[in-house]
């Protein structure tokens, strides 16, 4: 019964982190490969906050790519990236 419990209390410990953003950029790094990924682009680009990178992909040159990304999914890549909020 105990390793049950053990057991549980991991499984809720983990969808946890999953749901504090830690697994949002799964999205991104479908495409985002390599010298590709988001945060060497980030870097590229000099996008430090936010409302930088929700610019970029709301109108950028691969904007309609990224027509399906809710500004949700926008905010959770930019609190992993460690981007500045504009408030």
């Amino acid at each position: 019964m105990k390793k049950i419990f053990t057991l549980m209390l991991m499984v809720v410990f983990m969808l946890g982190f999953a749901g504090l953003g830690f697994a949002d950029m799964e999205k991104c790094d479908k495409c985002h490969k390599g010298e590709k990924s988001v945060d060497k682009m980030v870097a590229k680009a000099k996008i430090v906050t936010a409302d930088d990178l929700a610019k970029a992909l709301r109108q950028g040159p691969r904007a309609g790519m990224h027509k399906s990304m809710s500004d949700d999914d926008i905010n959770a890549a930019a609190t992993t990236l460690k981007l500045k909020r504009l408030q």
